[in-house]
């Protein structure tokens, strides 16, 4: 599919309040910004379109930039909105984005957290419209990393007493949408791995740790903002086959 172009470089201000949703208190998200790690308010990663979505955090102004990454390869395009207050409906939240004249160009769509029974980890978008198009953003209840790379997607999910599990989304493959609990949207893993652990964590770093048919996985994300980052590697007898970072993620504390 072609990737979604935003256009012309434009600003966000995030709502005063109701926009717990867009963010999340338990939660920490980054993205890589002309070679830095900035603050985001969260990200989509598409279910529907080759590509993922990041709003950014306010500037000093009160802007925020839309960003978008094509897949495979995140060749990315900006663009500045406005973020209205929350309208809350059915357990959903819908945020209209509006250009700088104030005309409406596109919403957000948020699941109400309370409507989660296993609880939202992070934030908990599941679309965002921008001018014609439409695109559902990936999430799951306990969602521990979500984070993309120029050639795949990565989701950690679960808990300590119940279990992780590890899901990879190949950019290069066509995978099916499928239905996801708790108003949740996914799409058919390239990858799937249960029964992982923690290996290392501490206030400021966190690495899950999968083991299947020879094969390690480790999915390692920063919780502190001044030293943000992340990656995947996957090993095999001791010796590490793959290591991709991430250009942009989402982290529960």
């Amino acid at each position: 599919m072609r990737a979604w172009v935003i256009g012309a470089v434009a600003a966000v201000a995030l709502p005063v309040a109701g926009g717990a949703q867009l963010r999340s208190s338990g939660a920490i998200s980054m993205q890589r910004v002309d070679g830095a790690w900035r603050p985001a308010a969260f990200l989509c990663d598409s279910t529907d379109h080759d590509w993922a979505i990041a709003l950014s955090a306010s500037d000093a102004q009160g802007r925020v930039t839309l960003t978008s990454y094509a897949k495979p390869g995140l060749a990315t395009h900006r663009a500045t909105v406005r973020v209205g207050p929350g309208d809350a409906g059915m357990g959903h939240v819908w945020y209209t984005l509006t250009n700088v004249e104030g005309r409406a160009v596109g919403a957000v769509e948020t699941v109400n957290p309370q409507m989660v029974e296993p609880g939202a980890t992070t934030p908990t978008v599941v679309s965002l419209r921008y001018g014609p198009t439409t695109s559902g953003c990936r999430f799951a209840a306990q969602t521990r990393v979500l984070g993309i790379t120029a050639r795949r997607s990565i989701q950690v999910t679960g808990n300590e007493r119940e279990g992780y599990r590890y899901r990879s989304y190949n950019h290069d493959a066509a995978l099916d949408e499928v239905r996801a609990p708790w108003g949740g949207r996914d799409t058919r893993a390239s990858v799937s791995v249960d029964g992982g652990r923690v290996v290392d964590s501490t206030r400021s770093r966190r690495t899950f740790q999968f083991e299947r048919d020879g094969y390690v996985y480790r999915v390692a994300t920063s919780l502190d903002a001044t030293q943000a980052g992340g990656s995947v590697q996957v090993w095999r007898d001791g010796r590490m086959l793959l290591e991709e970072p991430f250009a942009a993620y989402t982290a529960a504390m």
